[in-house]
């Protein structure tokens, strides 16, 4: 099983996958801002729930209120992605190397490589 990102268009790969990442922070930050607020909310607040603490930002800061600090945040995440992304695909082509001489299924091979793959680049990024 020979594996390789030799064929693989890197800054489309790159633009893609920091494109996608960015699309699912911008969608599920606004969450993150709730549970943020949910967390630090005092006994005698108004704000008990998440749907309270959504209209309490809505009224008192509109919809940039649900994304507060979302620059800060990005501004980390996407390096942070580039470096998992690059060390995904560069541990997983040596991971196949490796474990091709063990003569498990592809099966089996594909869950080793993809596992120490997965574990390398969430240990880098």
């Amino acid at each position: 099983m020979e594996k390789s990102t030799q064929g693989l268009n890197k800054t489309k790969f790159y633009a893609v996958g920091a494109g996608i990442f960015s699309g699912i922070t911008v969608a599920l930050y606004p969450i993150s801002v709730v549970k943020t607020r949910l967390q630090v909310v005092s006994k005698n607040s108004t704000e008990r729930n998440a749907f309270s603490v959504i209209r309490g930002l809505l009224k008192a800061e509109g919809i940039p209120g649900l994304y507060r600090c979302f620059s800060t945040v990005i501004t980390g995440a996407i390096p942070a992605r580039v470096i998992f992304l690059t060390a995904l695909e560069t541990t997983k082509v040596a991971a196949f190397s490796m474990v091709e001489p063990l003569k498990v299924s592809e099966p089996t091979q594909a869950a080793i490589a993809n596992g120490l793959a997965g574990l390398t680049a969430s240990l880098l990024s």
